[in-house]
């Protein structure tokens, strides 16, 4: 079944209300149709009135996730959400090349 359909990667922070970041994104793939697989770069706590809290995910974390995505998936987009530093751009630039 999953090859079925198109694979694209969101690459993004989690928002806790789904309003926004890595949830919107898959919610956006599926009602196109396309199988989302995720790379989660952090971590948001917030809801309608605000973000309260923030944690980035440890490098070697985000890239034993692209490890694993590699291995299993034919990705064929790629979109881009919440790279909070310079460090995590330049990994994801340096893991998805």
């Amino acid at each position: 079944m999953l090859n079925q359909y198109p694979q694209a990667m969101t690459i993004a922070g989690s928002d806790s209300d789904g309003s926004a970041g890595m949830q919107a994104d898959l919610h956006t793939f599926f009602t196109r149709k396309v199988y989302g697989i995720s790379v989660m770069t952090a971590c948001v706590a917030g809801n309608s009135y605000g973000i309260h809290a923030s944690v980035s995910l440890p490098l070697d974390f985000i890239r034993q996730e692209f490890s694993d995505i590699a291995v299993d998936f034919q990705v064929k987009a790629v979109k881009t959400g919440m790279l909070a530093d310079s460090a995590l751009i330049k990994e994801v630039v340096k893991d998805y090349q």
